[in-house]
This record gives structure tokens, sequence and C-alpha cells, in this order.
């Protein structure tokens, strides 16, 4: 992720779900452990059993709030947007994990839960709004999803197995990626 300032640190940020209900009545003990930074998963198979440990920039546990994990993953790099500068946010973790939980939320209007991407829509939106006068804003937004290690367009669903590319004017772009012009948080919706 970009830093407020634009100098290009990526942060990478592991959030543990809580357990679901499956989970739960299943009487298995929890094999994973964690620290702000730190994270340890013990695996147990067959008589068998071993360790494997992690280090992030932050560990967010099951209880964590959207808005915590938002102020640290992803305000900085709206800032830094506001600031001229490109940044992402890339969600990754196999299917349950808590992805879209974390990024979406279960709804908008649920202030309390809503996930990364409401908060950085509001968050844009109200930098523009509280910037100088002298300056001009063009927000230009792409949905595409990455599953299979084949990128699909999610605004145009007749573009799959779209391609990345680079270019030293553009930089790095998915081509052919559908780009809609917007100005507000309603029609980036």
């Amino acid at each position: 992720m970009a830093s407020a300032k634009g100098g290009g640190n990526v942060k990478v940020v592991c959030r543990i779900r809580p357990e679901n209900k499956v989970e739960k009545e299943s009487g298995c003990k929890p094999c994973v452990t964690f620290t702000d930074t730190s994270i340890s998963i013990e695996c147990a198979e067959n008589g068998k059993s071993g360790k494997n440990s992690f280090s992030f920039d932050r560990i967010f546990g099951p209880n964590s709030l959207q808005i915590d994990v938002f102020n640290f993953a992803a305000k900085p790099v709206i800032q830094g947007v506001l600031n001229g500068f490109n940044g992402t946010i890339f969600a990754y973790g196999q299917t349950g994990s808590g992805k879209s939980w974390t990024m979406e939320g279960p709804s908008i209007e649920d202030d309390k839960n809503k996930g990364i991407i409401p908060r950085m829509m509001d968050t844009v939106f109200e930098g523009m709004m509280n910037a100088s006068e002298n300056i001009e804003f063009q927000i230009k937004v792409s949905y595409v999803e990455i599953y299979m290690e084949k990128i699909r367009d999610l605004i145009d669903n007749r573009k799959s197995n779209l391609e990345v590319k680079a270019d030293r004017v553009k930089g790095i772009f998915i081509q052919d990626a559908t780009e809609v012009y917007v100005s507000s948080h309603e029609e980036m919706l």
C-alpha cells in the first residue's frame, strides 16, 4: 500500500475471522495464536504436528472492528491518492476467509460494520470536499475480480480473462477493464 506521503510503502495485514458455527460446534481447539504482528499456526494430523509462524505489519483478531482495519490498512492509501499518488488495496485469501466481509461488510448503511470499500468512498469524497478550490479531481473506477488466476470485469461481465499490462505512460494496468468516471459516492456503488 502507498503511504500517505506516496512513498510506495507496502503493508501486509492479516485479519483473522471469527470461528463459524460449524467450527464452534466441532469441539476442535483453535490452531492459531497471534500477537499484533505475528501469527503461529499449529496443525496436527495423523499423530504428527507442525507449527509455522509468520510476521505481518499488523494482525487484526476475530473481535477487531471494521473501522480499526480501515484506519490502519486503507485510510493512509486514500490520503496518498488525495495527494496525487496511485493506491491499491488488495484482499487475498481462500474462499470463506472473510475477504468480502472485510472489503464490503454486510451493508453500506451499517455504519459499524460497513467494510473498507464504502469507507474508502466516503473518505475520498470527503477529502475532495475539503480540498482547495484550486484542485480539480477526476475519479475513474474499475471493478475486477481475480479468481483462479483469471481477471474478470465486474462492470461488464462479457469481459473475462483480462490481462495485466505495463506501459511507460500508464504504468501497470488491466487491459480492456471497464473504467467509469464517477462524481459521487452513490455512483461508485
